[in-house]
């Protein structure tokens, strides 16, 4: 797989599993956060892909058999609970879905709220269909995921984010009983793709410290992160954990959350995060999706990397190659092609800085 001379060993499942267990490997994972690319690679609209099990699974192993990464998956994302307790999507044919609507406008909208069935509500069965297909399909040789949002975020987006971060200032025993309430929403959908054997990712952008301060974050993300992710680790491996942002006076905090890897935006040094949180977490990213996946040349995300690389490869608990935020949909293939490539090349156990 792939347009380089470096041939695996392992399988992404078996690479995956060594990692985790501290055991040797032949290369650093790597996971480019694949996403609504897997449109383009398939050649539909965004739309299309979103909007139907059998796309989203077809996206994903054309995908995964295009470029070789080492994780596959969909999931309800940051709009996918909300959408399903009335919050309304909007499903652009290019681009990715976004809400443009929220049911909590006033404080008693939320008691005429219920959690959501994901057998049959918003999009929610479709997601499962497709993580079916995935599984069915390549489950015995790649990791499949599904990710979701942090009750934080779900709340801002069944709020609407805006009146939710007033919320906290001014209504802040409602702004509880919202993030309850999307914590109690998420669940559900949880036990049902556990029951698949999926791992979980878990994506609180609305918590990044542009947003709220540490203290915000030990008040309201905290506690329903930490719940989320227990009951996580119930019924699955310990979670991905994704905050967008400088996170580094949270770090400690989102390792106490018991997520199983911390998934760092672009803004970070992996090497001053190695030496935070490396031995309580495997570390995961961070390149520049824009400035490099995006606008740069195959030769830039090499570079970048071998950057990335050479912070994060000796990371105690250990380090996957990927994106620091979401690939942008029309990134280049031969720059995927470069970032796995780079992986293979680069990352080679026993692992060494001299590249």
């Amino acid at each position: 797989m792939g347009n380089n001379n470096y041939c695996d060993e392992m399988t992404p499942k078996e690479r995956s599993k060594a990692l985790i267990e501290g055991k040797p490997f032949d290369r650093i994972p790597c996971n480019p956060f694949i996403s609504d690319h897997a449109a383009r690679v398939i050649g539909i609209k965004v739309s299309e892909y979103q909007l139907s099990a059998e796309n989203l699974a077809r996206g994903q192993i054309a995908a995964y058999r295009t470029y070789g990464h080492d994780s596959v998956g969909v999931g309800p994302g940051l709009a996918g609970i909300p959408e399903a307790v009335g919050s309304k999507v909007a499903l652009p044919q290019e681009s990715a879905p976004y809400l443009d609507d929220f049911p909590v406008k006033n404080f008693a909208d939320l008691d005429n709220l219920i959690p959501p069935d994901p057998q049959k509500d918003g999009r929610l069965p479709l997601f499962l269909e497709a993580l079916q297909l995935l599984v069915d399909e390549l489950g015995e040789e790649v990791p499949i995921s599904t990710s979701v949002a942090g009750p934080f975020t779900t709340a801002a987006n069944i709020r609407g984010t805006e009146n939710f971060l007033r919320d906290l200032y001014y209504q802040p025993e409602f702004a509880h009983k919202l993030l309850r309430f999307a914590l109690e929403s998420t669940i559900p959908y949880i036990e049902e793709a556990a029951k698949l054997g999926v791992n979980f990712g878990l994506a609180d952008p609305t918590a990044s410290g542009s947003l709220i301060s540490p203290k915000q974050f030990k008040e309201f993300v905290y506690p329903y992160l930490k719940e989320l992710t227990d009951h996580i680790k119930r019924v699955a491996s310990p979670p991905s954990l994704h905050i967008c942002g400088n996170t580094k006076k949270i770090w400690q905090a989102m390792a106490d959350t018991g997520a199983g890897t911390l998934s760092l935006d672009n803004e970070i040094d992996l090497a001053e995060a190695k030496e935070a949180v490396g031995d309580r977490v495997v570390l995961v990213g961070n390149i520049r999706p824009t400035e490099t996946m995006y606008l740069g040349t195959p030769d830039d995300v090499v570079e970048n990397a071998k950057e990335c690389l050479r912070k994060a490869y000796d990371s105690p608990k250990g380090y996957i190659l990927s994106l620091g935020c979401g690939l942008p949909i029309d990134t280049k293939p031969e720059n995927i092609h470069a970032l796995v490539g780079a992986a293979r090349k680069y990352g080679r156990y026993p692992l060494t800085s001299e590249f």
